[in-house]
Formats: structure tokens, sequence, C-alpha cells
């Protein structure tokens, strides 16, 4: 399903709601599907954005994902994201496209 999609942080650390509001969102297309995850080792819901060329994941992945609020117009999802082999917390702020 396609979202406007904003990361609420960088490297584990939150980004402040004044830099959020001004951030251009990417336009993605948001997968959620419960598979085995190669950095936890075990199975895990994982959330990414579809990448229909062949190639690495346009954003990193999130590992143990979960949708902790929804309403009409968008979700959070949150969970662990891997860069350069550490895990840090990430949440995506998903807007629907109108």
């Amino acid at each position: 399903m396609y979202f406007l999609l904003v990361r609420r942080r960088e490297h584990g650390v939150a980004i402040p709601a004044d830099q959020i509001r001004r951030m251009t969102p990417m336009h993605a297309d948001v997968h959620i599907i419960n598979c085995h995850s190669d950095p936890l080792n075990r199975f895990a819901t994982q959330a990414w954005v579809f990448n229909p060329a062949p190639g690495p994941d346009v954003i990193p992945r999130l590992h143990d994902a979960k949708i902790s609020n929804m309403a009409q117009l968008g979700m959070h999802i949150s969970g662990v994201e891997e860069i350069d082999g550490v895990l840090y917390a990430q949440s995506w702020w998903c807007r629907v496209c109108s």
C-alpha cells in the first residue's frame, strides 16, 4: 500500500518534531510480513519499502515491526533497523497519499 513515509529517528535518536514537519516524505509502497529476519536470526514481523528493481532495500527494513497507532489517514510503524551490523530503534510515520 502506498504511503508518504517519514523516518522519525536517525541512528536510534529521535528527530525533533519541527524538523520532521519540514522533511520531504518518501512516496513508498510499504509491505509488512512475518518471515525470517537475518539480523535477529528468527522469524519476526518485518516492514519494508518495496523496490521493483533488483538491489538493496530503499531504506533499512524494520525488524520486529508493529503498528504502534493507526487512524483514518495514516499510521506509525515501530521496530528496529540494522545499519552496518548495529540494530537501532526506528519509527516510520506513514500518511495516506492524497
